[in-house]
């Protein structure tokens, strides 16, 4: 009722956002906390190599291709090597994210597709 009154006081339709974009917002905001455990399981858990790098392939791919430099002065190592492992996280947490959104984003999709053609039967 509320945007009724509005549209004829402005003249404007309210925005309509499709199916697909819903679907980007959510899988979006569900890579999240989905990449978060992915990369605590990698870094917490010692699971074999195999499990860490198929469920957490961003840790596999900051292990192989984030190089850290270390130095060799007293305290300043020790925050070098903190420094060094934060970057490799930042990585694989990103990588891990754009992953699991698109994952998510697939099971979306195809769920949709099959609710869909089961209606039209």
């Amino acid at each position: 009722m509320a945007q009724s009154r509005l549209c004829r006081v402005t003249g404007y339709e309210p925005l309509r956002i499709g199916l697909g974009a819903k679907r980007g917002i959510a899988s979006a905001f569900l890579s999240v906390p989905t990449a978060l455990i992915a990369t605590a399981m990698a870094d917490s858990v010692f699971p074999f190599d195999a499990f860490r790098f198929v469920f957490s392939p961003g840790t596999m791919f900051a292990l192989r291709f984030v190089k850290v430099e270390a130095s060799h002065r007293g305290l300043g190592s020790f925050l070098d090597a903190l420094g060094g492992v934060g970057k490799v996280m930042e990585v694989a947490f990103v990588v891990n994210a754009i992953f699991y959104g698109l994952l998510i984003f697939g099971f979306m999709t195809m769920g949709s597709r099959q609710n869909s053609g089961s209606e039209a039967l």
